[in-house]
């Protein structure tokens, strides 16, 4: 009976370990700081294009 608890207890610690570990790889990449981009205006103009037919 005390092998079978000792067996128990063995698989709760490295199923518990294991889930710790999942958690940190999955949340790691996404604490990591986001890139900011800055949006500028063209400063070319569009020239309007003619009706055309074809």
């Amino acid at each position: 009976m005390k092998n079978l608890h000792k067996i128990i207890a063995l698989f709760l610690v490295i199923f518990v370990t294991g889930i710790y570990v999942a958690v940190k790889r999955i949340n790691s990449p996404l604490n990591s700081p986001q890139e900011t981009v800055e949006v500028q205006k063209d400063s070319l103009k569009l020239e309007r294009q003619g009706n055309r037919t074809v």
